[in-house]
């Protein structure tokens, strides 16, 4: 039987993951070389890809998916954009800390619906180590004094009331950080694309004869 599907798909898991490994210090031996600004973008688009598999699972699996509840116009704040601006990547790193922290969040109410190793707690966890590595290639890329995080004291017990309220909000926060990632990567590819054929042109020109 011929198994050639597979091979792309394979592939793509592999370089995914070595992508996450070498962004997160203590994971699989991390390199002393910067990351360069391909590999940002690389891990940028895999994150955009995960991110709307993330959402799709989670709508479903929080019944949420009648009626498109959690596909809102009105993202937080700091998911609006994006706009790279002129600071180019660097603005990246205040919208990535409040993701990681909101997925913290999200993860630690579902921890009071699942059992240990549910599968969307396995979600979570992904999701939150790519956001921690797309934040150390930040670091790697433009380093710079981090900010002490403010540490946030665990809620108490959900009151089941707004427990509806509180997987609705979860499902917003995912949809909206979906759209952000898939925005930025078209961004980052637009961007990329306009310096190859500036490049080129450059190339080409100074490969043209002078005129005597």
């Amino acid at each position: 039987m011929r198994r050639d599907g597979w091979l792309p798909g394979v592939l793509g898991a592999v370089t995914k993951g070595l992508l996450i490994l070498w962004a997160v210090p203590g994971q699989g031996g991390r390199s002393l070389q910067h990351p360069t600004l391909q590999q940002v973008q690389a891990l940028v688009r895999h994150m955009a890809e995960d991110a709307q598999e993330l959402f799709t699972f989670y709508e479903k699996d929080q019944g949420l998916a009648i009626g498109h509840l959690c596909r809102t116009n009105r993202p937080p704040e700091w998911l609006r954009g994006p706009s790279l601006g002129t600071r180019g990547l660097r603005g990246l790193r205040g919208t990535m800390t409040h993701m990681a922290q909101a997925l913290q969040d999200i993860t630690r109410h579902q921890r009071d619906l699942n059992p240990p190793g549910a599968e969307i707690l396995r979600r979570l966890a992904s999701a939150h180590l790519k956001v921690r590595g797309l934040l150390n290639n930040l670091e790697g890329l433009y380093p710079a004094p981090s900010p002490h995080p403010t540490r946030r004291l665990p809620p108490g017990p959900t009151a089941p009331t707004k427990v509806f309220r509180q997987k609705l909000e979860g499902c917003q926060i995912l949809w909206s950080y979906s759209r952000f990632l898939v925005k930025l990567n078209t961004l980052l590819e637009t961007r990329r694309l306009r310096a190859h054929r500036q490049r080129q042109r450059a190339h080409q020109g100074s490969r043209m004869p002078m005129s005597s």
